[in-house]
């Protein structure tokens, strides 16, 4: 298997795989949306909420802010000595507590939340919770634990994932001369990947192509003179991950490749103990 890193930001990471089938690569697919773990609250207690929001609308609201992981530093709550009952081990403390002491309203963000672990904060401080009013307050506990999106969608450490096949297109521009509509090519392509300037002949095919070509094939099925083919590489993939920052792409990916490769062991395991008749 190859891999390319095309482009890296923040928030997306888009690369270049190949030699590995369209089968393997939804698998891992699979695995990053409903697998790779997070940290995200699961319990709120709510001590005081002079807010218009009803306790449990809230809570919901808290339990859907992402925060950073550390998962070297804590277990899933299932495989933790404590058995799941909370501890230093698999448990993160937060609290809020604010008191609007002004005449006009005070909105309560992400970042007024305090943790008991610098590492564990939300990603974004500047997530508006709620609003209060002037001599209003809002007092609150709440624990995050790590927990996998398969249970719930808070806990997803990716917020897109998906794949398309890395296109191939081939332009004849000499078959051009006698077309009888130029630059119809250049006009249906949605993603203007066909470039015509005054003083040329044929629009000329744009160098990086397929980092936009979606593989509609409008400029093949328009082209009177059938000056172009589109296809695709069948082992080559565009894979993008889109996330909001509660893990580094490194992590994702290295997370990803350990869970698949545990559930290949584990499928083998239940394979040799399953009684198959013959």
């Amino acid at each position: 298997m190859e891999l390319e890193i095309i482009e890296q930001t923040d928030q997306t990471l888009q690369f270049i795989v190949k030699d590995i089938s369209i089968e393997m690569v939804n698998a891992l697919r699979r695995i990053m949306v409903g697998w790779v773990p997070s940290m995200a609250v699961d319990e709120v207690i709510i001590l005081k909420n002079d807010s218009p929001l009803y306790d449990e609308i809230l809570a919901h609201r808290i339990g859907l802010i992402p925060f950073t992981t550390d998962l070297d530093a804590y277990n899933l709550p299932e495989d933790c000595e404590c058995g799941g009952f909370g501890c230093p081990l698999c448990q993160v403390s937060t609290t809020c507590e604010v008191m609007n002491d002004s005449k006009n309203n005070l909105v309560i963000y992400s970042g007024d939340l305090k943790t008991n672990d610098p590492k564990i904060v939300p990603v974004n401080p500047n997530i508006p919770i709620v609003k209060i009013g002037s001599g209003e307050s809002l007092i609150f506990e709440a624990y995050a634990v790590l927990g996998r999106p398969n249970e719930h969608v808070k806990w997803q450490s990716v917020s897109n994932a998906f794949y398309r096949y890395l296109p191939i297109i081939e332009f004849d521009s000499s078959k051009c001369k006698n077309c009888p509509d130029k630059c119809i090519v250049s006009r249906m392509c949605p993603e203007n990947l066909y470039e015509y300037t005054d003083g040329k002949k044929s629009p000329e095919l744009v160098e990086e192509y397929w980092k936009t070509c979606t593989l509609c094939r409008s400029c093949e099925s328009n082209c009177p003179e059938t000056a172009i083919k589109v296809d695709y590489e069948d082992k080559a993939f565009i894979f993008t991950i889109e996330s909001d920052g509660v893990l580094p792409f490194d992590v994702i990916l290295r997370k990803t490749f350990d869970i698949f490769l545990a559930k290949i062991d584990e499928a083998f395991e239940k394979l040799e103990s399953a009684e198959i008749q013959e």
